[in-house]
């Protein structure tokens, strides 16, 4: 008997804080204890419940006044209206510009390390679960090549209803697909035979416009990722680029 996971543990797993072994670790106890996946479950839903339902209120102006009166008589406001000052001399204008666009431009390079750092902590958990399903015994949840017995199955364990593609795709052969976990929640993996080689297609929903397709390589993989109708799509295999980049156009021209 393995013992039980921490809540904070779990708490952290459905936030996308820990890294990527302890990741790995907790969905194979999900795949393999159901009461894990429906602690899991039940903090996902917890967490899509208050973002949904939470109150956000107007300070009232009566208050907002008071806190104006009171800040007028504070020595940070002294100096709020010195900085007012500097920045209306008109020999000082240039540099109080010049201070807004450096500050302006931190926050946007803040911005996107952090994008960046999302990005690449995803693309490990796609390697990471491609190579798991590969080299293991679950490359498929369900073998088959019939979209009508795929999306209906898929549809019943997730809680969005995936694209599932046709069952050819150029020289590729769909061949069933699976339940997998990226980035603390659970997504649908279509899975593809191209010639020697395995292709997994993740799939999940997204609020982001549709974007073309962009590469990248890790570990020796072949990864492309867009969004298209409401769903973002991460592929990876480690055919050629010359092939995966056929497999890819094939599916994201698919209606």
């Amino acid at each position: 008997m393995k013992p039980d996971i921490d809540p904070p543990q779990l708490q952290a797993f459905v936030d996308g804080e820990l890294d990527l072994g302890r990741r790995l670790e907790i969905e194979q106890r999900m795949a393999d204890d159901p009461s894990i996946r429906r602690q899991v479950d039940e903090l996902r839903d917890l967490r899509t419940a208050v973002r949904g339902h939470a109150e956000y209120h107007t300070v009232p102006e009566e208050l907002r006044r008071r806190f104006g009166s009171a800040g007028r008589s504070t020595a940070p406001a002294r100096r709020g209206r010195w900085l007012d000052g500097w920045s209306g001399t008109p020999g000082l204008r240039p540099w109080a510009a010049a201070f807004t666009v450096v500050i302006v431009a931190s926050l946007a390079v803040q911005m996107l390390v952090a994008r960046n750092g999302e990005e690449t902590r995803l693309r490990a958990d796609v390697v990471a679960s491609h190579v798991r399903a590969t080299i293991g015994d679950r490359l498929v949840d369900v073998a088959s090549s019939d979209h009508h017995t795929v999306k209906p199955w898929l549809s019943s364990k997730l809680d969005f209803s995936p694209p599932v593609r046709d069952t050819q795709l150029g020289d590729a052969t769909f061949s069933g697909a699976r339940v997998d976990y990226l980035d603390g929640r659970p997504v649908a993996a279509l899975v593809y035979r191209k010639g020697g080689h395995t292709v997994d297609a993740y799939v999940w929903p997204t609020v982001s416009s549709d974007t073309e397709p962009v590469y990248s390589t890790s570990r020796g993989f072949q990864i492309a990722r867009w969004s298209r109708a409401g769903m973002t799509w991460w592929t990876i295999s480690d055919v050629n680029r010359a092939e995966f980049g056929d497999f890819v156009e094939n599916l994201v021209a698919e209606p």
